[in-house]
């Protein structure tokens, strides 16, 4: 009867924190998230290996790295539970984004198995944040062992160049990847608006609403930097001036698709956007700015 009581409360707990750890960019919910997994512990039900990640992940995005490092260090002092790469990946990534990246490559360095693309891709990431091309470029080597036909390295490597104005490198990048064959993926936004799917793309000629598309999003984001907003050009690959750059972010294509659905959805209805690639930061500081300014949900 014990056992089943158990078994029942840790399926109720689990259901919970998977449930809190898909949303994991609220230090709200994580904080949740987290006491949801205190709970488990008090109650004498173990946590499992998919509970680490989720906390784990969540403290990652919230930046709480002193809470992920005592996670990470109870799971086999506490637990008996030893990390996986996935746990791995998540306290590199943790620390990286926080720019400890001694720390990180220490985890590295120490994990019992080889490491995998999970755990370089999460340093390349962290890499990007803070623009650290000598790391980027020892990720970079090993990614390429790992996964010779993933050009979306590449692609991370060359805006971590463009950003620190390696406008060769950037150059030298490209050319490996055409040598390779490779293309990355291009970007492509869905939206439903009436059972009917709307596609876009970074420029599309073909909707007869982009003029007015356009128009919306430059007001949007005339009235965004009247509040301070300053457009992330930097995921722009090009050596261009700043305004073409400026132009071709407002041009992104989950902009389009957001703008699409503001002009033909009704008030209070939900927005919901599909993306085929990561967004940009640009897109998302947009995305959110449009959600409180429209008082709308948008998911995307």
């Amino acid at each position: 009867m014990a056992t089943m009581t158990h078994c029942m409360m840790f399926m109720q707990h689990s259901r919970r924190l998977e449930k809190l750890g898909n949303l994991l960019g609220e230090n709200i919910k994580l904080k949740k998230a987290i006491r949801i997994f205190e709970d488990m512990v008090y109650h004498r039900v173990s946590p499992s290996h998919i509970s680490f990640v989720s906390v784990l992940g969540g403290c990652s995005h919230a930046g709480l790295v002193e809470e992920g490092k005592m996670l990470f260090n109870s799971m086999v002092k506490e637990h008996g539970i030893y990390p996986r790469v996935e746990h791995d990946a998540c306290m590199v990534d943790l620390l990286g984004r926080a720019n400890w990246f001694d720390e990180a490559a220490k985890v590295i360095k120490d994990m019992r198995i080889e490491p995998s693309a999970k755990v370089w891709g999460a340093l390349l990431g962290s890499c990007r944040i803070h623009c650290n091309v000598e790391l980027a470029e020892r990720a970079s080597e090993r990614l390429f062992e790992l996964e010779p036909r993933n050009a979306g390295n590449d692609v991370l490597l060359a805006a971590i160049y463009a950003e620190a104005k390696m406008w060769d490198e950037v150059k030298r990048v490209k050319k490996l990847l055409e040598a390779r064959e490779l293309q990355k993926v291009p970007g492509r936004s869905w939206i439903e608006v009436k059972r009917k799917i709307y596609s876009f793309i970074s420029v599309d000629e073909f909707n007869p609403q982009m003029e007015k598309l356009h128009a919306l999003l430059t007001e949007l984001s005339t009235e965004m930097k009247d509040r301070g907003y300053k457009p992330q050009t930097k995921v722009v690959l090009y050596d261009l001036n700043e305004e073409e750059k400026k132009r071709i972010v407002l041009g992104h294509n989950e902009k389009l698709a957001v703008a699409f659905g503001l002009i033909n959805t009704k008030g209070g209805e939900t927005i919901r956007i599909y993306k085929n690639l990561r967004i940009c930061e640009d897109c998302h500081y947009v995305t959110k700015f449009i959600s409180k300014f429209a008082d709308r949900e948008i998911l995307l």
